[in-house]
């Protein structure tokens, strides 16, 4: 398999505490996508080259998806996965 790294558009929801949550993520087409849940949020590395990641566990639709934040950088990203 081979991933590709997609910058996305984030909604983002900031706490009190200084932290962060993703409420939503939007495609350059003009897809819009809840997150409906944050289920956990770690360092973790990614398939792709990044600086380091934080992995956002998100549910999507239903499904666990990921939402990676380049905190270097200040964006978001997704993994495009190509068979």
């Amino acid at each position: 398999m081979q991933y590709e790294k997609v910058c996305v558009e984030v909604a983002a929801k900031f706490l009190r505490d200084g932290g962060m949550r993703p409420t939503a993520l939007f495609w350059d087409d003009g897809r819009k996508f809840a997150v409906e849940r944050v289920k956990y949020i770690e360092p973790a590395p990614s398939h792709v080259s990044s600086v380091l990641p934080v992995r956002y566990t998100c549910l999507i639709e239903g499904r666990e998806k990921y939402l990676w934040f380049e905190p270097e950088e200040l964006r978001w990203f997704v993994e495009v996965i190509h068979p």
